[in-house]
């Protein structure tokens, strides 16, 4: 294999699997799938590591089927953060400027004055995210670049996880000879890949119901305002599904995304489901239960994912910005009927979504369960863009104009 340096990977690591997807970058940064792995996760739960060994071998398992799949050897991977101990709040930072022209530096440095404000032994910043900007009392300014003034201030999204979390997270990796290129906290990420611009811009809720856990983000005029994660996910549901019926793990979760469903009033007819108990021969399948009980199991555990959801809406104080507007991505939005119960519970209008925006093996890449995977390759072009506008603008201005700079510099050094 070989390797490029038009290449990115993203590393989701979950509570029920571990993801790498490898994309090849065009020169404009738009970037194609052109390899993935999944594997098995049973070192992670609720979004952290549990079994360091067991989630490295699922690291190295799904970096290596995804390099064999793309023909390349990748060196680095940006890495998806999430559990219960991230947290999201609304700082401020002002800085003075002196009438010049405000350049990017301007507004890198009015978010340090913001994160100064947040340094805490136990926390490490994952993202700092001007979501607005005021200057010289001017507000609702976006984008303040070229702009003149005497102050700029700027609200500021901080996200914060635990440290020693996050060390773990980027130790493991490390631990399989890749470099952590950057860590972006999982539910920025599914949004990233699932939210179209104009829900960004009205006003709109992500759930990215995952294994382990449940992700939120909050967007508004086109910024991310909040995140949050809720501790219960689709395992919980299958957990439930086995203690219930007396049958094994994995033959909980394939009964439930064959035969599950989220409302009990959505299963027609009684058709049995034939299930083995735990510790028989699954060949002899001495257990039996109707779709309607088994939606019976399931629909309280639903219901409780997304009170819970609620909750974090109300707990936000940004429920009133999003307006009727939920986006339902994540394996257990594939679940029958809980969109129907999303809209009940939470008294909102809801989408279920898929990944955009990626090209290549859209089979993997565009599947609601990827969802945080594809996120990650979004954001590692994005990276990938930014820093080849900065070369450009900081590249010798070529041809006659430079020839006649330097002329004029060299005059002017000697005389």
């Amino acid at each position: 294999m070989r390797q490029r340096h038009n290449i990115i990977a993203g590393l989701d690591i979950g509570s029920s699997k571990v993801c790498c997807f490898i994309a090849e970058l065009d020169d404009f940064s738009n970037p194609r799938v052109i390899g993935y792995g999944v594997q098995a996760s049973h070192g992670m739960k609720r979004g952290m590591i549990v079994d360091m060994d067991q989630t490295e071998r699922a690291i190295r398992e799904a970096v290596h089927q995804a390099e064999e799949m793309a023909g390349v050897e990748i060196s680095a991977v940006y890495v998806g953060v999430g559990g219960v101990h991230l947290t999201s709040h609304m700082t401020d930072g002002l800085i003075v400027l002196g009438q010049h022209e405000i350049t990017d530096a301007d507004l890198d440095k009015v978010v340090d004055v913001a994160c100064a404000k947040q340094l805490e032994g136990d926390r490490q910043i994952i993202h700092a995210l001007a979501t607005a900007y005021v200057l010289d009392n001017q507000k609702d300014i976006r984008d303040p670049r070229g702009m003149t003034g005497a102050r700029l201030e700027s609200e500021v999204h901080i996200i914060s996880a635990a440290k020693a979390s996050v060390r773990n997270i980027q130790r493991c990796v490390e631990r399989c000879n890749l470099e952590v290129a950057g860590t972006v906290v999982e539910p920025y990420a599914s949004a990233l890949a699932t939210l179209v611009e104009d829900e960004k811009e009205l006003g709109v809720c992500m759930v990215d119901v995952g294994g382990g856990t449940c992700d939120i983000a909050i967007f508004d005029e086109g910024a991310l305002l909040y995140t949050a994660v809720v501790p219960i996910g689709g395992n919980h549901i299958t957990s439930d599904i086995a203690r219930g019926l007396s049958t094994p793990l994995h033959h909980a979760e394939r009964i439930k995304t064959l035969y599950g469903c989220a409302m009990a009033s959505m299963v027609e007819g009684d058709e049995n489901i034939d299930i083995p108990h735990v510790g028989e021969d699954e060949e002899t399948m001495t257990g039996h239960i109707t779709r309607g009980q088994l939606a019976g199991i399931i629909q309280p555990r639903c219901e409780e994912i997304l009170e819970m959801v609620r909750g974090q809406l109300e707990k936000s104080g940004y429920e009133s910005v999003i307006g009727r507007r939920i986006v339902l991505t994540g394996g257990t939005s594939q679940l029958r009927g809980i969109k129907n119960l999303a809209e009940i519970v939470l008294d909102k209008t809801v989408r279920i979504a898929k990944p955009v925006g990626l090209e290549g093996l859209t089979g993997m890449s565009g599947i609601p369960q990827n969802a945080t995977a594809a996120g990650l390759i979004l954001f590692g072009a994005r990276q990938a863009s930014r820093q080849l506008r900065s070369r450009r603008r900081e590249s010798p201005v070529s041809g006659w104009v430079g020839s006649l700079n330097r002329w004029l510099r060299e005059s002017f050094q000697a005389g």
